[in-house]
């Protein structure tokens, strides 16, 4: 895989010496904060960077797709942390962050960037031990909020409530000693700051970047139809994403089957893996109508035949299947949650409903498919506002220039070149009778 290169140069070594950067990630199973960090390793110019990876296992039994060779082909050098995983099990975290302190040490890295929960806070505290100069995390979702879902009795309530405290407070813990914090979208930014993880200074947003080029395929609608089993005559509605509490694809499930009673010639399908599948797999009913693919790295054909694009997550860093949609000029019914609306715009580049309302998305899934022409324009008209916004190329040279403020602030000698972004106005859309 050929790796590449920023649009610009955003920082310029003048002492003539590569720095050594680490990022940290939990594991190597397929998704949207693996996609980003990826994206990330692989952008960053060579000429100024030599750039690591180091990731725990992925958890057995958990439907990940591992992108291991996808990851050797990105980085410098992978590394693996035999202990590091997403359970908490207080021996194997001492173990994990142990080995990271050693790597760490060894390696003598200029800059260590986290990502996600776990790797999250015990890479920010190897990186504090073992005296790494700039030290920042992503946060690509907040791993409190899965114990702020409601379910199951009180009890359980109460002790969910009580591991959200412990989560937030080793948060705020590991976000005194990092010197920035990324979030992927702007109201993440704005929860950080109300959670109290760091000062605002210290929090900036860039969004998640995508490889458009991945996404603008030319493909035959009935050869990809043909492929899956699917009737190129008749609508298809589509489900991107993991198969997990977050993503709430039994909501997803729920909104097919009003939807299917009211139009019985859609045709759904569901794409990803993950631990709900059994019960995703129950829940179709056996309905023929609708189709588990499972995991597969043809999404971007799938998106070329899609009508509508479903999400019913209950929570987001910023939708990262909803991006990708709107990319490839898919129309997008999706809940309103955390980043979504910047990506989103109701009635003008998607529709939005609210999360654990499958009734609601049901509706503006059906709108879509009923007014096709509109549909396009809104898909038009976010395809243009996001593609400048969410290209890997921009995601990576403003990483490029954060690296070199933080280096230089740490280490001096890297000079901080400013170089504008372009931005494009999306246009806006008639859209009379939108569903709330």
């Amino acid at each position: 895989m050929a790796r590449p290169q920023p649009g610009y140069t955003a920082t310029e070594d003048v002492g003539g010496r590569r720095h050594k950067v680490l990022h940290v990630i939990t594991h190597l199973g397929a998704g949207g904060a693996l996609d980003n960090t990826l994206l990330t390793c692989a952008g960053l110019a060579r000429s100024r960077y030599e750039v690591s990876l180091a990731a725990g296992m992925i958890p057995p039994g958990s439907g990940y797709e591992s992108w291991e060779e996808r990851t050797r082909d990105s980085v410098d050098a992978l590394h693996h942390i035999a202990d590091l995983s997403r359970q908490v099990d207080g021996r194997r975290d001492l173990r994990a962050l142990r080995s990271l302190t050693r790597l760490m040490r060894e390696r003598r890295f200029d800059l260590v960037h986290t990502h996600g929960a776990k790797a999250g806070v015990v890479g920010r505290v190897a990186a504090r031990r073992a005296g790494v100069p700039v030290i920042l995390h992503t946060c690509h979702a907040f791993g409190w909020q899965v114990e702020r879902v409601p379910r199951g009795s009180l009890a359980r309530k109460a002790a969910a409530a009580a591991r959200s405290r412990i989560f937030l407070g080793l948060e705020r813990y590991a976000s005194s000693f990092s010197d920035c914090i990324v979030t992927v979208a702007e109201q993440n930014r704005r929860q950080a700051i109300e959670a109290g993880l760091a000062p605002p200074d210290k929090i900036q947003t860039i969004y998640s970047g995508i490889d458009l080029d991945r996404f603008r395929v030319v493909a035959s609608h009935s050869g990809v139809c043909q492929d899956f089993e699917l009737d190129p005559h008749r609508p298809i509605v589509g489900f991107v994403g993991r198969l997990c509490l977050q993503k709430a694809p039994l909501d997803f499930l729920r909104a097919a089957h009003k939807v299917l009673a009211e139009r019985p010639e859609t045709q759904f399908i569901i794409v990803g893996g993950g631990p709900m599948a059994e019960s995703v797999a129950r829940a179709t009913r056996g309905d023929p109508r609708i189709k588990i693919i499972g995991f597969t790295d043809r999404v971007p054909d799938l998106l070329s035949v899609l009508s509508v694009l479903g999400m019913s997550s209950l929570w987001e860093g910023l939708g990262r299947a909803v991006t990708e949609a709107l990319i490839a000029g898919v129309p997008v019914a999706a809940t309103a949650v955390d980043g979504v609306p910047e990506i989103v715009r109701h009635g003008v580049t998607g529709l939005l409903s609210a999360p654990g309302a499958p009734d609601e998305l049901a509706a503006n899934i059906g709108w879509l498919l009923e007014n096709p022409r509109a549909a396009r324009a809104m898909a038009r008209a976010g395809r243009d506002d996001v593609a400048p916004r969410f290209s890997a190329t921009a995601m990576v040279d403003h990483l490029d220039k954060l690296y070199g403020e933080l280096l230089a602030q740490k280490l001096g000698g890297s000079k901080v070149v400013e170089r504008p972004f372009a931005r494009r106005v999306s246009p806006e859309v008639s859209f009379p009778n939108v569903v709330h």
